[in-house]
């Protein structure tokens, strides 16, 4: 949710360091790096907090380092190579991958020791790289090469790491064709009798591509289109009849062949695409509850409407499996909370069949009045009470027009203080039929040296321990730091924990495998995700978020600076002895994998992120924020926004399909 420093336009990028780690309780300063000698892509596009001024120089840490920018403006495949891998548990490692969306060549350094090190990297006629990986943490080198360029990395530590990864930087081949249905519902729930089924051609080569699709029978096949180097097309479709068959086989010049048949029939059933989609929520959807003044001129009064802008999704799956999804409702226009008349509103639907049909759109969550704002909602699960479990949530509330983030001031953290943002939840037990009251967080989270406050949009994470976590970011002495607030007593209390890094603001927080807890971060001077490491994870969970973070690194993994997910590929019911969920070493991504808000893109990790293998387009060209649930059965949700006024929309996919089975 991130408000423009005033008075700048929203959509100017903002000077900013790159991200280095801070402690909450200690008064920050700006820490800069030292300034990178190589040359960063230029941000481009709309952007939320942090996006209001033009950039200065961006710092960066001892670990970005791309060689040659050549930034893809569109996802691209992974293909992977995994030597390096240790013979024995909690040995050092060094893993090569390549990222053909960014044309990039990733070596992930890893040190699961309990003693920091220093990796030498060498790459002949290239140099030489000495990146300190702190105790339980990694760290990541990237190179933006040309498809062609062979590597040969030789990584040693003192500890007696010793290997070589070489291979080649192949991009050529770097090519898709995605099938999926769009999938409305009608207002009382029912399919509608045909349904657009659309094939996406994707081209994450470094040369234009020209695409044929062939679907035999159907008049007009076969249909070409033509896609730029790192692009895609989503243009082919066809309105057909629930139950229609179909085949595609997708061909070009270069060798490229895919065919795939299918049902065009929405739910993911085997023999039907493998990816569905539905807005839930438009300008044009109308949504009972909203708050307005009545005619009196001093009361309100709950109507039905619509609102100009719909923005910032938040998505949970409660333990039964019922859908959370809930978004702002902005509706006079599409200023962030504490923008022109701060009217937003918090707006929820439900499902209870995976997504397939959904309650009607109704406010959960609006201020006592039109001029106070709720918005930038997320969504936490407590899976460990009562037989639904409990869910949380967290609503950032403004309480005047002009007090957004950066509008926000220090010095005080009560519940009544009207300078400044509040953290508030609103909680349910009944998968989200009904809701709590308003409880205002500010007094047992907020520093009194901090300004502005919000919990960050999508969702938090329960811990194996089976610890609540919100991701939070706050500003204090004029720079943003991202953190979080978490609880060990089911929600009854909460406190704030150490910053994870500075010069960020949107993040979520990952349980790996091997029980470590990281941050996935949004930096505030785009370009890449970064990660943080939590101290290290003890069984009763105690020193994860509580403790401090180790050094900030940039993954590598290209992105605009929006806010974006991470989660553990974990399904409701998949829980330990003590109810809180298990832990995973596979891990599912979603952001805009491009220079842009654009080119949706959700990527898997079977290794705990060192290297993401498969990854598919959810939507082609404009996309903004994102957030990841697991659905019952081990379907996977992405809800996203489509710049101020596109819609919030429902995608629903199968594993298999992120992984382009044939």
């Amino acid at each position: 949710m991130p408000p423009p420093l005033p008075p700048a336009s929203p959509d100017v990028p903002v000077p900013s360091v790159a991200p280095v780690p801070s402690v909450a309780s200690v008064p920050s300063v700006p820490v800069v790096p030292p300034v990178s000698p190589y040359a960063r892509s230029a941000r481009r596009g709309s952007t939320r907090r942090g996006s209001a001024r033009r950039g200065a120089a961006r710092a960066v840490r001892r670990t970005l380092l791309p060689l040659t920018v050549v930034v893809a403006a569109a996802a691209a495949p992974l293909a992977t190579a995994t030597p390096g891998y240790p013979a024995t548990p909690g040995a050092q490692t060094a893993v090569v991958s390549q990222d053909c969306v960014s044309s990039r060549i990733r070596v992930a350094l890893g040190n699961p020791t309990a003693a920091s090190t220093t990796f030498t990297v060498t790459w002949p006629g290239n140099g030489t790289w000495t990146p300190a990986v702190a105790a339980g943490d990694r760290s990541d080198l990237f190179f933006t090469k040309a498809s062609g360029t062979a590597y040969s990395f030789r990584v040693t530590t003192p500890q007696g790491l010793d290997t070589t990864l070489s291979g080649t930087l192949n991009c050529d081949g770097a090519l898709g064709s995605q099938v999926g249905m769009d999938c409305p519902r009608a207002a009382d729930g029912s399919p509608p009798a045909t349904h657009a089924l659309r094939v996406t051609l994707v081209n994450r080569s470094p040369v234009q591509q020209t695409f044929t699709v062939a679907w035999p029978g159907r008049g007009g096949s076969p249909w070409t289109r033509t896609v730029a180097a790192g692009a895609s097309d989503d243009s082919l479709y066809w309105t057909v009849a629930n139950g229609t068959p179909y085949t595609f086989t997708t061909t070009t010049p270069t060798g490229y062949s895919r065919t795939e048949s299918g049902t065009a029939t929405c739910g993911l059933a085997s023999g039907t695409p493998g990816l569905n989609a539905q807005t839930l929520f438009s300008p044009a959807t109308p949504i009972s509850g909203l708050n307005r003044l009545s005619a009196d001129g001093s009361t309100y009064e709950t109507y039905t409407g619509t609102a100009a802008s719909v923005r910032i999704p938040a998505m949970a799956v409660t333990r039964s499996g019922t859908v959370i999804a809930m978004a702002d409702a902005r509706v006079d226009s599409s200023a962030d909370l504490g923008g022109a008349s701060n009217n937003i509103q918090v707006a929820l639907r439900r499902s209870s069949d995976g997504g397939a049909t959904w309650t009607a759109p109704a406010v959960v969550a609006h201020a006592p009045t039109t001029h106070e704002g709720y918005g930038d909602s997320s969504l936490l699960v407590d899976r460990s009470v009562g037989a639904n479990g409990k869910v949380f949530a967290f609503i950032n509330y403004s309480p005047a027009p002009g007090i957004g983030y950066y509008g926000s001031a220090a010095g005080s953290n009560s519940a009544t203080d009207t300078t400044a943002m509040h953290i508030r939840y609103i909680a349910s037990t009944d998968n989200g039929a009904t809701w709590s009251a308003p409880v205002d967080l500010n007094p047992q989270v907020k520093s009194t040296g901090w300004a502005g406050l919000f919990a960050s949009s999508g969702h938090g994470t329960q811990l194996a321990s089976g610890r609540l976590v919100q991701p939070i970011v706050y500003r204090e002495n004029g720079v943003d730091h991202a953190g979080d607030i978490y609880s060990d007593d089911h929600g009854a209390t909460w406190h704030a924990g150490p910053a994870a890094a500075t010069g960020v603001n949107e993040s979520k927080v990952v349980q790996r495998g091997n029980g470590k807890v990281v941050q996935n971060l949004r930096s505030n001077a785009g370009g890449n995700r970064w990660y943080a490491t939590a101290g290290d994870a003890s069984p009763a969970g105690a020193t994860d978020v509580a403790s401090a973070f180790g050094p900030a690194w940039n993954s590598g993994l290209v992105d605009p600076g929006c806010n974006a997910d991470e989660i553990s590929y974990l399904q409701p019911s998949q829980l330990g002895a003590n109810g809180a969920p298990t832990t995973t070493s596979v891990a599912f991504l979603s952001n805009n994998a491009s220079t842009a808000r654009s080119e949706l893109t959700v990527r898997v990790s079977q290794d705990d992120g060192a290297t993401w293998p498969h990854q598919a387009l959810i939507k082609s060209k404009a996309a903004g924020y994102s957030t990841l649930a697991v659905l019952q059965g081990g379907s996977i949700a992405d809800l996203y926004e489509i710049g101020d006024t596109g819609g919030i929309v429902f995608a629903a996919f199968t594993l298999p399909w992120v992984q382009q089975a044939p």
